[in-house]
């Protein structure tokens, strides 16, 4: 008995094993097959990046807008459609004209006007939901918004479709063929554009759609259809496939357009990232860099003209250039991740070219008679638009490439630089000619890439690092201003920036240049210096001394505005120079706070190491001028001459 229990027991639970086993390998058959079926469709479809959770909810939102709108714009297709087909009194198709006996139209209105009663309060409900969705709404309620609308556009189709089928009865009492034509019709036009509208991005939808598409053809007229005409049947089968296949592959573009936008921003705000997180470590070395060249500079400077040994004094002159050849890369290095960055903001505006060209050949005076160089000036009175920073970075450059590439003598000519501006039209074209060494023809289209240099293999840093044209072109380009370039080994070179012509200046507004290289004489000028370095600010002081000045510095404008009250000055001052970057405040409020203890309409200028794009901009709110350091000893008492006020005697 316990033994015939127990093989009965053993028989159940064989036959409970065997059907798991068989379920099992049913189960295991199913997701093998549902895995290949999925590596044909993706072999299909192609390669799609994979996206991260927000990016994918990113594109299932654009596909629900794209939903949204398609569905609006068929609803008023087929509402036109119902309307036309009333007011007309005719049913058109295909190979028919068929005249609507009085009775289908009543019960055409009837139901359309039932259709539209319920699809129309339920499109504009999802329409504002969809309007409404809040930006963090989940992928979930993302899809549930997808299906309504799906849900709403298959609804109003099954409607139609079962109102034709219900009618057609009663204008083809004696016309099957006629009446199953028709409504396949109907139902192929419905099935296709229900379809199309759903934009699924899955094979899924897409065989949801196929299916809703041929239930009803198959319970309604299909099987007739499959037995009198079967030709009509396969035609309109395949014709219904076709168009579900057309809709997937529609969706899927769409999809794939959408992914493909989507890493192509994310690409680009990489980039930018990137580029951005480079320029502000470019900006801060070379603001580092920036402050003990300037103090090297002026020691150096100093030295040079107070010592008395010739061997010295050329040891000195060696690390002056080094320290120039420094200072060159760090701005060339830095303007060119500007131009590249795109963070060189310009303003344009009327500039007059004597003032800009006359400031240009006076600072580059000196470098050109050390070198046994003319440098000479044919201005004009013109008035331009476009920003004075950049085009004078644009000839400065021109003036100093010019400098540096024509010898002092060659083929018995002295060696000679002119910058000349000439009007033609609405342009003026400033030229800077020389009669140096030439380009040769091959060479001439190099010259403008960065770190190209002609006619220096050996890298000779006092002929530069290969940056000053590669700037100027990035600059011509950003200004829009057209830049030209011709020249001739062994004859010379000119190199032209064209500009927009403005007007002329008047003659009674024409500023008298007065000053020159050798006219530096700065007695009795008062000078605010605000340095938060101290060996910096002391040796700006001694070298300002030097030449006359009254200076009174500080680490910050609430010093020198105790000294200013301390000491009591008769006049003055009459310059304020200020680092940018202070420990306490910046630049520009210790000018303004200076100016608001003293004199508002005192002269100031800024000098920074840090000349990235934010504090370029706010200097220039503010209305003042930026010096990028290091700054050399000439070109600061060159600055201050000019702003040096008349004594009586000069006034007379």
């Amino acid at each position: 008995m316990a033994s015939g229990t127990r093989t009965r027991r053993d028989s159940d639970v064989g036959e409970k094993s065997g059907a798991r086993m068989s379920l099992s390998a049913s189960e295991t058959a199913h997701k093998i097959g549902r895995r290949r079926f999925g590596e044909f469709v993706n072999l299909v479809r192609g390669p799609v990046a994979a996206l991260s959770a927000e990016q994918n909810l990113r594109v299932k939102r654009e596909l629900l807008e794209s939903l949204s709108r398609r569905a609006v714009y068929w609803m008023a297709l087929v509402l036109f459609g119902s309307l036309f087909e009333l007011k007309s009194g005719y049913w058109i198709i295909p190979d028919y004209w068929i005249k609507t006996s009085d009775i289908y139209r009543l019960f055409r209105m009837v139901w359309i006007l039932g259709m539209w009663g319920m699809a129309t309060p339920m499109a504009i409900y999802l329409l504002k939901r969809t309007m409404a969705l809040p930006k963090h709404a989940g992928v979930n309620a993302v899809e549930q918004m997808h299906g309504a609308w799906a849900a709403l556009v298959i609804l109003t189709s099954v409607w139609w479709a079962a109102g034709s089928f219900g009618l057609i009865p009663l204008q083809f009492q004696f016309h099957g063929t006629g009446s199953g034509r028709i409504g396949f019709l109907e139902l192929t036009l419905i099935s296709y554009t229900f379809t199309v509208l759903l934009l699924a991005p899955s094979l899924r939808a897409t065989l949801g759609s196929l299916v809703l598409g041929t239930i009803p053809f198959g319970f309604s007229v299909g099987n007739y259809l499959l037995i009198e005409r079967p030709v009509w049947f396969y035609w309109y089968m395949g014709q219904l496939i076709g168009y579900c296949f057309i809709a997937w592959f529609l969706c899927y573009n769409q999809e794939r357009a959408c992914v493909k936008e989507i890493i192509l921003e994310e690409a680009r705000s990489q980039a930018e990232a990137a580029m951005a997180e480079k320029n502000q470590f470019i900006a801060a070395i070379s603001h580092d860099l920036r402050q003990p060249l300037t103090t090297l500079g002026l020691k150096l400077n100093y030295i040079e003209r107070t010592i008395g040994s010739t061997r010295l004094a050329e040891d000195v002159s060696i690390a002056q250039r080094q320290v120039d050849a420094m200072e060159g890369m760090i701005n060339g290095t830095l303007d060119i991740c500007r131009l590249e960055s795109g963070t060189w903001s310009v303003e344009i505006q009327e500039v007059g070219l004597p003032s800009l060209l006359h400031g240009i050949v006076v600072d580059m005076q000196p470098l050109a008679r050390a070198k046994g160089l003319k440098l000479k000036l044919h201005s004009r009175p013109y008035l331009t638009h476009t920003d004075r920073q950049a085009l004078d970075r644009i000839v400065r450059n021109m003036v100093t490439n010019a400098v540096r590439y024509t010898p002092s003598e060659q083929g018995g000519k002295k060696g000679h630089i002119l910058v000349s501006c000439q009007r033609r039209g609405n342009l003026v074209k400033i030229s800077v000619w020389d009669n140096g060494i030439g380009i040769p023809e091959d060479r001439q289209a190099d010259i403008f890439k960065s770190y190209v240099q002609v006619d220096n293999p050996e890298r000779d840093r006092e002929k530069g690092f290969g940056l000053g044209l590669s700037i100027v072109q990035g600059l011509a380009n950003l200004l829009g201003h057209k830049l030209d370039m011709n020249s001739t080994p062994g004859r010379g070179s000119r190199f032209s920036v064209t500009v927009p012509f403005a007007g002329r200046i008047p003659p009674e507004l024409l500023e008298v240049q007065t000053v020159e290289s050798g006219d530096l004489d700065l007695t009795s000028m008062v000078v605010v210096v605000i340095e938060d370095n101290s060996d910096l600010r002391i040796e700006i002081s001694m070298r300002l001394i030097e030449h006359g000045c009254y200076v009174v510095a500080g680490e910050s404008s609430s010093d020198v505005i105790e000294q200013l009250r301390i000491e009591a000055l008769a006049s003055g001052p009459h310059f304020i120079l200020s680092d940018y970057r202070l420990k306490s405040e910046d630049g520009i409020a210790a000018i303004v706070a200076v100016r608001a203890a003293t004199d508002a309409s005192i002269p100031a200028i800024l000098w920074s190491g840090d000349t990235s794009s934010a504090v370029l901009k706010k200097v220039a709110a503010s209305g003042m001028k930026l010096l990028s350091k290091p700054v050399s000893e000439q070109t600061l008492l060159t600055l201050l001459a000019k702003h040096k006020p008349k004594t009586s005697t000069e006034g007379r």
